[in-house]
């Protein structure tokens, strides 16, 4: 009778064996973050994208419009009335000059998440309204329903657009109005507990009509409509032409430095006739395994140095972006 002898696998074949498999595990596990950290920074980056192009796409829509209609010879500039960026209250019409300055064009004015605060953009137009006449009842005719006999009714002109404002108002008045657009950056109104404070850029509109003595639906402690979430910091500068017909950019405050109370002859005047807007933009969801995010970066906001602050610094890593924009406005006089 044949005995067969039974071989196993040594305890030091098993050691390898283990060993091997290990390796093998960890390298696709490797794989498998690696992925995963691609696939959330790409995502990142996604959403960054979309949310500036989205948003600057619609505040470059409403930039054009500045000047529009307005009494300002086709000029944007802090003497003109009727220019199409709010500088002071010297373009405003004289029944608006006491108007709060708080609502005007200003640098460094906004809190963000940034050391620098934020710059604020006011613009003003008078849109292109169809005139539509309406049957209406007279006051004090129309029952609980809100209807009234032929003989009650008058007619009642309305002056409406197609468009709407940046608050997403229909633009429809009784009589033509000054639309203005405020753009400014503030707290976001949803904040997530345990994250940094989260900053968006919202726009407030109002408008007002000759004789007014205060722009109607606008404040400065309105937030007004949220165009671009989780915007760290909004900066803007001016492209401007000087007497000598050169063409440069200036930051507002270096703008109305060139431009003081003292310059009433048009012949020096600087005109504002495009602006370049920027924004520091981050994502929404941490990338806290992210080893390329560096927070204490020096972010280059259209020709201003950003660091954010220590709150931000410190917290968690997001994904962030500058993204820029240059509108040349078409209701001025160029750099003919």
């Amino acid at each position: 009778m044949m005995i067969r002898t039974q071989a196993g696998f040594t305890l030091l074949e098993l050691m390898i064996s283990l060993v091997l498999g290990l390796i093998v595990v960890a390298a696709g596990m490797a794989v498998f973050l690696s992925g995963q950290r691609s696939a959330m920074l790409q995502g990142g980056m996604n959403e960054l994208q979309q949310n500036a192009n989205f948003g600057l796409a619609m505040i470059t829509h409403d930039l054009r419009h500045a000047n529009l209609n307005t009494p300002s010879t086709q000029k944007i500039n802090n003497k003109q009335v009727g220019s199409g960026i709010l500088f002071s209250t010297s373009n405003l019409a004289s029944s608006l000059s006491g108007v709060d300055a708080a609502l005007l064009t200003k640098q460094n004015s906004d809190n963000g998440a940034t050391v620098g605060k934020s710059d604020q953009l006011t613009i003003q137009y008078i849109p292109e309204y169809t005139q539509v006449t309406q049957k209406k009842c007279k006051a004090n005719t129309a029952d609980a329903d809100g209807k009234c006999n032929e003989g009650d009714k008058e007619d009642v002109v309305h002056y409406k657009i197609k468009n709407v404002d940046c608050e997403g108002n229909g633009i429809d008045f009784t009589e033509p109005r000054v639309i203005v657009q405020r753009y400014h950056l503030q707290a976001d109104s949803s904040q997530i507990p345990g994250q940094p404070t989260a900053y968006s850029l919202y726009c407030d509109a109002g408008s007002y009509a000759e004789g007014d003595a205060a722009i109607t639906g606008m404040s400065d402690t309105t937030k007004g409509q949220q165009l671009m979430q989780r915007i760290d910091g909004f900066k803007i500068r001016l492209g401007v032409k000087a007497p000598d017909k050169k063409l440069r950019y200036m930051t507002i405050d270096e703008y109305k430095a060139v431009m003081p109370a003292t310059v009433t002859d048009d012949k020096n005047f600087y005109n504002v006739i495009s602006v370049e807007i920027g924004i520091l933009a981050r994502s929404t969801s941490p990338l806290n395994s992210e080893s390329l995010i560096n927070n204490a970066k020096i972010f280059d906001v259209v020709g201003n140095d950003m660091t954010l602050k220590d709150e931000q610094k410190n917290g968690s890593k997001y994904l962030r972006e500058v993204f820029s924009q240059v509108v040349a406005f078409r209701n001025t006089l160029g750099a003919s």
